[in-house]
């Protein structure tokens, strides 16, 4: 059977995001939630997870029941295909993904003569995103799992299982500050959502607009398919190894590129946090170019941009890797200062020096 690798469209933008700003506040506080644009698929039959393993960057044998997983799907060299988030509920494999049609074709693609069953469940089901805020479970947080049929917890910053972070040793991850907030993910039925979200007014929750709750993603350093994930773009290039990709398993697509780039090599760009300077009201365009204010040579792009209740105006860019952290750069004229997520020195904790490398490969140590 051929392998079918989906056609996605995923050209950044020209325009900013027009999804909206309101009840951002609420939705820190965890009295708001947002709808997300989310597809569900349905993975059943006893092969499930021996075939998701397969398939996947993630490590799925001796998965809990009920514990959240993420996972990419890599092509023949590595780069980013699509993304999805996945929980069982005991029978079957709850997948949510940004692109549930290549998803389920992809998938179909794979099946061979494992007994699985894959459905595209889209049309039944919305997700609703919500945030935890603290020890005890937020009222959103309450009213959501209460009336889902599965709940994601977001495994970030992890890291998860046996992997590796392209996070500078020096920086200090904003996910793993105790006061920050957790994103989880309730499945529900959408025949039921108008009465649900009725209930949960009166129960005192805000529906937030989908631009907040992509503001809080990106002030967590948080990669998505849809703007980060662009094709063409390595996975360590963004720092989700940390949550998506097992170095302990291998035999699936773009394995040996993610070995060799993590033990060897070093990623051509890395993700950038922006802080831009809030001159002007107006957001940049998603997809515009990145420059340096010392010399206006492009340097990257802007991925994603936001308004966030506290911070202000936020981003993640794309920037070659070389590139001086301590440089000022400019997207629409507009200020943008850089924070470093990935390593500007492209090193992680798994990456071998040239003494491990001759080791293994059998030769003499280079010298540096």
């Amino acid at each position: 059977m051929q392998v079918t690798y989906p056609s996605i469209d995923r050209i950044w933008p020209g325009a900013a995001i027009d999804a909206g700003w309101n009840h951002g506040p609420e939705l820190l506080e965890g009295r708001g939630y947002a709808k997300i644009p989310l597809g569900v698929l349905k993975v059943s039959g006893p092969d499930r997870w021996a075939w998701l393993n397969s398939v996947s960057t993630q490590d799925f044998s001796n998965w809990e029941p009920a514990a959240p997983r993420e996972a990419l799907i890599l092509d023949p060299t590595g780069h980013i295909e699509l993304s999805f988030f996945a929980v069982d509920d005991g029978s079957s494999v709850w997948i949510l993904t940004e692109e549930p049609g290549g998803a389920a074709e992809f998938f179909r693609s794979m099946r061979f003569r494992s007994r699985v069953e894959i459905a595209d469940v889209s049309a039944d089901f919305t997700v609703v995103g919500y945030l935890q805020t603290g020890d005890e479970d937020s009222l959103a947080a309450r009213f959501w799992s209460e009336h889902s049929q599965v709940t994601w917890a977001d495994p970030w910053p992890g890291p998860v299982g046996n992997t590796t972070v392209f996070t500078a040793a020096s920086v200090s991850h904003p996910a793993d500050d105790p006061a920050a907030p957790h994103r989880e993910l309730a499945v529900v039925s959408r025949l039921d959502l108008p009465a649900l979200e009725a209930t949960a007014a009166a129960s005192g929750l805000v529906k937030a607009d989908f631009g907040a709750w992509e503001a809080v993603r990106i002030s967590l350093w948080r990669p998505r398919l849809g703007r980060e994930g662009k094709p063409g773009t390595l996975p360590h290039e963004l720092d989700w190894l940390r949550v998506a990709v097992s170095l302990q398993k291998g035999c699936y697509p773009g394995q040996e590129t993610v070995a060799k780039l993590t033990n060897r090599g070093r990623p051509p760009r890395r993700l950038t946090f922006l802080d831009l300077d809030g001159s002007r009201e107006e957001l940049p365009a998603i997809g515009s170019s990145l420059t340096l204010e010392s010399d206006g040579s492009e340097v990257g792009v802007l991925t994603s941009v936001a308004y966030h209740p506290t911070d202000g105006q936020i981003g993640l860019g794309l920037v070659k890797r070389q590139v001086d952290p301590a440089e000022m750069l400019l997207v629409e004229g507009l200020r943008a200062a850089p924070s470093v997520i990935v390593d500007p020195r492209g090193e992680n904790p798994r990456r071998l020096d040239d003494s491990q490398l001759g080791g293994l490969l059998g030769l003499k140590a280079r010298k540096q």
